[in-house]
């Protein structure tokens, strides 16, 4: 009677879905570092902070009125500073710009000031078009390069 064996590719099929499952999700959480700057946290310890921008948007190449792109960039810099209010913790933040950078995913750069550990520092926020505020990586000191 004939028998039918499982093909020996079955072992190394695993291993190609494993390792293109693996580069898919390398490439689905891509992101670009756009900024990274140091801080005096209010504790008095110094932090580096790097923000991502993702390597994808979904409003690229959006043409807009002046009338629409101002009222984005305010709307980008009442978001910013609600969110650096929160983040950093400063007191008498002023808000200096609101830069429409573009890039692969285009993104408004927000630049504070305000008083933090004793001290008058500057701090950033990045929002992108679509109203989302990113969250910056705080890099360890023990990475820091």
């Amino acid at each position: 009677m004939y028998q039918t064996k499982n093909p020996p590719e079955i072992p190394y099929m695993r291993f190609y879905f494993l390792t293109l499952l693996l580069v898919a999700s390398f490439q689905a959480f891509a992101a670009e570092l756009v900024l990274k700057f140091t801080l005096t946290k209010a504790n008095g310890t110094p932090a580096v902070y790097e923000f991502f921008v993702p390597s994808e948007g979904t409003d690229q190449g959006v043409a807009l009125s002046r009338e629409e792109a101002v009222q984005r960039q305010h709307n980008a810099g009442v978001a910013a500073l609600s969110w650096a209010k929160q983040f950093y913790g400063a007191r008498e933040i002023y808000l200096r710009s609101v830069e429409l950078k573009q890039g692969t995913v285009p993104y408004y750069l927000a630049k504070f000031d305000g008083y933090l550990a004793g001290a008058r520092q500057v701090f950033f926020a990045i929002v992108l078009t679509s109203g989302s505020v990113l969250e910056p990586v705080e890099i360890s000191q023990d990475n820091k390069k």
